[in-house]
This record gives C-alpha cells, structure tokens and sequence, in this order.
C-alpha cells in the first residue's frame, strides 16, 4: 500500500526498473488519494463511510487473493513504518485483520521506528499505539531504528568517502533503506552454506525464525545487526549494539549480565549463552 504522494514515486521507479515492475503485480499496488495526518486513530480506524472500497478492504483483498495463489500459504511479513497514521494505524489494523482471515498463519512485522525527534509531534504516541496493537496480533516484531540506519549509513558513506577531511558526511534516504535490506537480507535471504546436494538453496524461513526465538508469547521484540567480512567492525562493537537493546533486569526484577567469548578459530564468531545471575 501508498499514499498518493509516495505511490507517485514508487510507480515512477516501475517504469524505470524491470525487476520492480516484474516483481509486483499491478493489481496488487493499492493508493489511497491521501494520507492519516499522522494521527493512529485515523489510520487504525479510517475514513467515516469507506465501505468495500477502502483502503484496508482493498489490501486485504488482495492479500486473500496472494493466498490463494500460493500453493501453501504459512504466513505474511509486514513491512509498515510506526510514525505515521497510515504506517502505524492502518498497518496496525492490516495485521489485526490478517490474524483474523488466517488466524493459522504465521505473521512477522518488520517495523521502522522514527527518529528520536524531528519527524511529527505525535510520533511517539503512534509508535507506542501500534506496538501494542501489533504485540497482541502478531508473531513477531522486527524492529528498526531510524536513527540507527542513519548511523550505519552515515559509517559506511565515511568509509568510503574520498572528500577533503573534516568535510560532513551526507547520506539519504535510499543509503538506509539499503542498510535496512541488508539486514533483512542477511537474515532471510538463500545462503551458500544451506544449498543441498541437489542445488537448492535453503534461507532462513520467517516462520521458521518465528519459531526459534519467539517461543512465549510476551517475547515478540527482535533485533538484528549486520557486519561483513570487509568491514572493520570488531565484533565486540557489534555484540555491544546489540545488546542496548535488552533489558538490564530480568521479569523478577533481577540484573542480567552477558558474557560474549571468542573461540580461537579465525573468522568463527560464536557468543557464549547467556546467563542470568
């Protein structure tokens, strides 16, 4: 789903990318004539009088439609920003929605949270609405940071740059969508270690990583970090990130500590369990 605006540019891009266009089906690209106003309420709930042809009615449609083509449908990723009206109230009432048609399929929200201020004066208030509402709908929640692609961004742009030192490094939007992709790529994409003997290629499945690190219920919220062989980054920094993102006391109340050890095999990064004192 766009909003005017946004599917404006995106149906520009089609024209200019075969891979684009031959990867989504016309009828499936559903524009609303404008926005939420930035407000959850008016996305979760929409318009007064949408009937059958809005916004959500037309998307769902059309994911009922992707289900049956498939010959086994097991779930749906959701790719929705949480700044917004339309990416966090229509996004998180899409998901509701979607429980509801397949109550057993798997769904993964891959959301981008905004930056930590500049964006819209209700973005927190949107943000805080729509993980709650996405907590009790969907499987998993695999959560982006603005802020966080912007600096990735911005480290790899400085790495690369040849300007006069000193000189601010520049980066867009397209820079942390790429980092964002990435990541998800990383994470999902076929791998050249998974291919079987009869050259298919096996990827992490959504569902299958639905079922390994979200086995309870309250434990929903995901994070994934990226580093390659050709950057610097020493794994200590990147266990490091990773772990601002937990909690530093346990449900009971009790402090947490985490120990990550290397093994003395070369380019063999393995973290040891982590344990709870």
């Amino acid at each position: 789903m766009w909003e005017a605006g946004v599917f404006g540019t995106g149906w520009a891009l089609s024209q200019h990318s075969h891979c684009f266009s031959r990867s989504l089906r016309e009828s499936n690209v559903i524009a609303g004539q404008g926005g939420r106003g930035s407000n959850w309420a008016y996305g979760y709930h929409g318009q007064r009088g949408e009937g059958e042809r809005g916004l959500l009615q037309r998307a769902m449609e059309s994911v009922r439609l992707e289900a049956e083509r498939s010959d086994c449908y097991c779930g749906t990723v959701l790719f929705h920003s949480l700044s917004g009206g339309t990416g966090a109230g229509l996004g998180a009432r899409l998901c509701e929605k979607i429980r509801e048609e397949f109550p057993a399929g798997h769904i993964l929200s891959v959301s981008v949270a905004p930056h930590q201020s500049g964006e819209s004066p209700l973005q927190h208030y949107n943000t805080l609405l729509s993980l709650a509402a996405l907590h009790s709908s969907a499987d998993g929640l695999l959560l982006f940071h603005n802020d966080e692609a912007l600096s990735q961004a911005l480290a790899v742009q400085t790495r690369g740059r040849a300007g006069p030192p000193g000189a601010p490094a520049q980066t867009s939007l397209a820079a942390m969508n790429l980092h964002i992709s990435s990541c998800l790529g990383g994470l999902l994409l076929p791998v050249h270690s998974l291919t079987t003997a009869s050259g298919l290629s096996l990827g992490l499945e959504p569902w299958e990583l639905l079922r390994s690190v979200c086995p309870l219920p309250a434990a929903k919220l995901l994070h994934t970090s990226q580093a390659c062989s050709s950057d610097a980054t020493p794994w200590e920094s990147l266990a490091s990130s990773s772990l601002k993102t937990v909690p530093p006391n346990s449900p009971c109340g009790e402090p947490v500590s985490f120990h990550g050890t290397l093994p003395p095999g070369p380019h063999c990064l393995s973290p040891s369990v982590p344990s709870s004192h």
